[in-house]
């Protein structure tokens, strides 16, 4: 039988959550039994080269934010009717209202969408993105196949939203182990880069700079940490995350850290930072569905800690410690207690960290769900 066709349509090919998982699926899929392609609805943004690089059609509609973009969707509907997809995919929710449109005008292949946020509401949510979430909703009854929800929380927050539970299904995230594990060369040489003591117990909070993040919860905590174990050392990377941000800097200068705080923006690699860093800290307020960074972090053997959103409790278990959100001194405490656990006792924390990930959140396991969803939505249209 010749490969099932599936159309992946996403709002953009940034660094994220969401496009991660897209990529690390693209790449654990069986070739043989599924032919993918990507449409990106904005550009093709620093991930498509990579899927570029292991085969995979990628193309990009150029759609603009806040401008009626007619001549975009044309040239989405023209790509689908072209390629003829049996399944298409959906990631995010603008994706999902567009993509799914395009593909119901364009094609009859099934529509399936992707949901990966937690937490929608106006204080914390662009009011554009309520919007699409909002019209999604009334459209889920008829507009999609199948609903993918990548974390239980997700399923939670749009069933009362609205949105059809009889169509939902959950895809936990699943992690690459063999690529995220702990490495002695790597961590003396990612210490020696960036000149951090071997005997320091360095703290790291892998994350974007945006109020989602909070790291001004992290960055209190940390001044609090300091106070009380001196050799700690506290290493951020992600988006916008240098010394040149001024409203980071600047607090970082208020909280006195300048001397203990290692800001490194982007990453290509994150192997490395997990083997140095001993111990995980992710402070994010708000809308994180299962996020990446803790199981990568955990498939290196690190303890984290992390604030109660999403899933993140869920996925660390009884390995790591979840705290409420914005509360500075249940994070600074749970930071503390770690610190001062023997490195045996961390690696302990750690390697159980690695067999949960190993049990529950491998990526082997992730793209066989995703391989026989796939496959049962297209027996299904197609009557194999």
């Amino acid at each position: 039988m010749p490969p099932i066709k599936i159309t992946h349509i996403i709002t953009g090919l940034s660094v994220g959550g969401a496009e991660n998982v897209l990529l690390r699926l693209l790449r654990n899929m069986d070739k043989n039994t599924f032919e993918n392609r990507v449409i990106s609805l904005t550009d093709m943004g620093p991930l498509a080269q990579h899927m570029v690089n292991d085969g995979i059609a990628v193309s990009a509609m150029n759609f603009l934010k806040g401008n009626v973009n007619f001549t975009p969707f044309a040239k989405l509907t023209t790509e689908l009717r072209t390629n003829k997809p049996h399944l298409v995919q959906t990631w995010m929710y603008h994706a999902d209202l567009i993509g799914g449109l395009a593909a119901r005008l364009a094609s009859c292949a099934p529509v399936m969408w992707n949901l990966r946020q937690s937490t929608l509401d106006k204080n914390h949510s662009k009011p554009s993105t309520i919007t699409t979430a909002n019209v999604c909703a009334r459209l889920s009854s008829v507009l999609p196949n199948t609903i993918v929800c990548g974390s239980e929380s997700a399923r939670l927050v749009h069933t009362n939203l609205g949105y059809d539970a009889t169509k939902m299904v959950v895809l936990h995230n699943g992690f690459d182990t063999q690529k995220f594990k702990s490495s002695s060369q790597q961590r003396t040489a990612f210490r020696v880069k960036y000149n951090i003591p071997e005997d320091a117990i360095l703290i790291g909070n892998p994350s974007r700079y945006d109020r989602q993040k909070d790291h001004t919860t992290f960055l209190q905590a940390a001044a609090r940490v300091i106070q009380e174990i001196p050799n700690a050392h506290f290493v951020l990377c992600g988006e916008n995350i240098t010394f040149s941000n001024k409203e980071l800097s600047s607090a970082i200068q208020n909280l006195d850290l300048s001397k203990s705080i290692h800001l490194l923006g982007l990453l290509d690699d994150m192997s490395p930072f997990y083997s140095a860093i001993d111990i995980l800290a992710l402070s994010s307020a708000y809308g994180e569905g299962a996020p990446n960074v803790l199981g990568e972090a955990m498939s290196a053997q690190v303890p984290c800690v992390t604030t109660d959103v999403g899933d993140s409790a869920y996925i660390i278990g009884d390995t790591g410690i979840a705290v409420p959100p914005h509360t500075a001194k249940a994070f600074t405490k749970a930071l503390i207690k770690f610190c001062k656990e023997t490195p045996d006792q961390r690696l302990m924390r750690g390697k159980a960290a690695r067999i949960r990930i190993e049990n529950i959140f491998d990526l082997s396991t992730m793209s066989k769900r995703y391989e026989d969803l796939y496959k049962r939505v297209f027996s299904q249209k197609y009557d194999f």
